[in-house]
């Protein structure tokens, strides 16, 4: 009959093998952690670049709006009990993407030496 070394708590290989799944958890719980405050990975950071300013002041008025009304929201949400749930379940995602944009206009703004401040 063949044993299996890795059902033995104490062996060499079980003992690795916890290593291993514990040094795993450790690295996905680290790029977990991992804050992405200019929303780099959701959004294409050259979108602006090339448009005039003409269309980008508009495009970028209408993110800090839809910004505005995004954490109004989730303040609205947050502030019932559980709500923090809500609020990251069903704003934060699209609150992190839309000042991505923000972020993104602003740089193709500079680029293009437009004046953001207009009414």
């Amino acid at each position: 009959m063949v044993e299996r070394a890795d059902c033995f708590p104490g062996t060499f290989l079980g003992i690795a093998l916890r290593a291993a799944a514990a040094a795993l958890v450790a690295l996905c719980g680290a790029c977990a952690a991992v804050d992405d405050p200019a929303g780099l990975s959701i959004v294409t950071q050259d979108k602006y670049d090339f448009m005039t300013c003409g269309e980008i002041v508009p495009a970028y008025k209408a993110q800090i709006a839809r910004e505005k009304q995004l954490t109004e929201l989730a303040a609205k949400a947050e502030s019932t009990p559980g709500g923090v749930v809500v609020s990251y379940a069903a704003y934060r995602s699209e609150l992190t993407q839309t000042r991505a944009m923000i972020a993104a206009a602003t740089r193709g703004a500079q680029k293009n030496n437009c004046d953001l401040s207009k009414k």
